[in-house]
């Protein structure tokens, strides 16, 4: 019996439907075509020839192949439930439990072999568990002791998997939680990347994937410079080349491993690419899947990623916007895409989910983002800009989100420039420099915050010093690919200033 076959039979009216429609909508013809026609069979075992020659009206050797492919295609856009509904086999357990009840013994069994199969494939260990162990429960009132013991030791191996899983969600969130204010120390980075290591090589696809993922993580997280790198984009296609070939293996539901993966994707080719190379991989990643349905309940973290990587590449590398005129030179596109993400941000912002769900760092991250597209449009609204991250800095100062400090006064900081008020800017480069000393900072957002300050210090007092700063600044980011834009502002400003 065919993977798709026992799908199939296990799933739900609901479940069934969805999935149809799931196919229907993609476009997926063959697939929605093979699951109506297992359907029909019911529990009946259909044949594969007789399978095959219903979809491709032939059951020859060609057509076989083929159809062996359609199932094995089929099969894993059941990912599609994983996604969505990571417990729809567990339905299938009140099912046996009234079989048995019913003294159907021989069908309960059947059914509980399936379902174990197919919930082994898929790593739904909540139903393994519970299939394990009224088997296990059987055989020892059969009196079969041999039998019992290897279902239990199958059961432990699924206990050890799920605890794996809880316990690098624990150390995540215990060490690496963006509220945390001891979550950026630099001691700890070998610490966290050893933990998470150990379980590279584990048995379970699942536990596999996500210490993979929370091992890139740690390293985006600490801003340490081998995130930055060739071999970690190597390893983050090679989780989502993993991904794409077991799509259909379960994860914690509401947490969406896949766009997780491809966030840190984009964050590492904001560093490598252009504009427009950017933008054509960031659409495409964003939109290469159907968006689970759980996240209509939250804020959706895809649409602010995006956004946030785009206003970072725009503030890097378009963001000259101290010169005289510069958002009227702009051409007339330009101008619209800024408007565009600028009118996304207000909409995101306007949404009360915020203080419903107590979301405030995710709210101050949204609001300097929006503000970065201020900066690129008119002086008017470039004036809006100190007074929304002066009231962020003053009302939410009991909330922590030190790791954003080198985001926010960056902002503030190229507001203050634009706006020719440098002794505002000498003020809040030193309230930067005491918010975060000790404190992990990303290089290149630090390195534009230096560049801004020292340019308003020569400005100011024309101190050769200050000249010789920004110099030291180029030399930092000679041949470092993430640091190129640092140093295109630092010349830009050193020749538009005549430092």
């Amino acid at each position: 019996m065919l993977s798709i076959q026992k799908v199939v039979a296990l799933l739900s009216d609901y479940h069934l439907q969805e999935f149809r429609n799931h196919l229907k909508n993609s476009g997926a013809e063959l697939p929605l075509a093979l699951v109506d026609a297992v359907h029909s069979h019911g529990w009946e075992e259909a044949d594969s020839d007789d399978l095959c020659k219903i979809i491709y009206k032939k059951n020859g050797a060609a057509e076989k192949r083929k159809f062996f492919q359609l199932a094995h295609h089929t099969f894993k856009l059941t990912g599609y439930l994983s996604r969505n509904y990571p417990s729809y086999l567990l339905h299938n357990i009140s099912k046996i439990e009234l079989l048995i009840n019913q003294g159907k013994l021989k069908e309960a069994n059947n059914l509980a072999e399936i379902l174990l199969d197919i919930a082994d494939k898929i790593e739904d260990f909540s139903t393994c568990r519970v299939v394990l162990t009224f088997f296990a429960q059987q055989s020892h009132i059969r009196e079969k002791k041999t039998e019992s013991i290897r279902y239990l030791e199958h059961n432990a191996r699924i206990i050890e998997a799920e605890k794996a899983l809880n316990d690098i969600y624990l150390y995540l969130r215990t060490n690496l939680h963006f509220k945390d204010k001891t979550s950026g120390e630099y001691s700890e980075t070998e610490k966290h990347l050893s933990f998470f290591k150990s379980f590279h090589q584990h048995p379970s696809f699942a536990v596999r994937i996500l210490s993979g993922y929370a091992w890139c993580y740690t390293l985006h997280f600490l801003n340490d410079e081998r995130f930055y790198t060739q071999e970690m984009q190597d390893q983050l296609n090679s989780l989502a080349d993993e991904l794409e070939k077991a799509p259909y293996v379960v994860f914690s539901f509401v947490d969406d491993v896949e766009l997780n993966i491809d966030y840190l994707k984009l964050k590492l080719l904001v560093s490598w690419l252009d504009k427009d190379e950017l933008q054509k991989v960031a659409s495409g990643l964003l939109k290469k899947r159907e968006t689970p349905r759980f996240w209509r309940n939250y804020l959706n973290t895809a649409q602010i990623g995006f956004i946030s990587i785009q206003g970072s590449l725009l503030a890097s590398t378009q963001g000259f916007c101290y010169r005289k005129g510069w958002y009227e030179q702009q051409p007339k596109e330009f101008r619209e895409e800024i408007a565009g993400y600028k009118k996304a941000c207000e909409e995101i912002l306007a949404n009360p989910m915020w203080e419903e769900e107590s979301l405030y760092v995710r709210y101050i991250n949204v609001s300097n983002i929006y503000c970065c597209f201020l900066l690129m449009n008119s002086m008017e609204d470039v004036k809006k800009v100190p007074t929304l991250i002066e009231g962020l800095l003053f009302n939410y100062q009991q909330v922590s989100f030190h790791r954003m400090y080198d985001q926010i006064f960056a902002t503030l900081i190229m507001a203050y420039f634009i706006l020719e008020d440098y002794m505002k800017v000498q003020e809040c480069y030193k309230r930067y420099e005491k918010l975060t000393a000790n404190s992990s900072k990303l290089q290149e957002n630090d390195l534009t915050i230096k560049a801004y300050y020292y340019a308003a210090q020569w400005i100011s007092s024309g101190r050769k010093q200050y000249q010789e700063k920004l110099n030291g600044i180029l030399t930092k980011t000679n041949d470092v690919k993430n640091l190129e834009n640092v140093g295109v502002l630092v010349r830009d400003l050193k020749d538009y200033f005549g430092i």
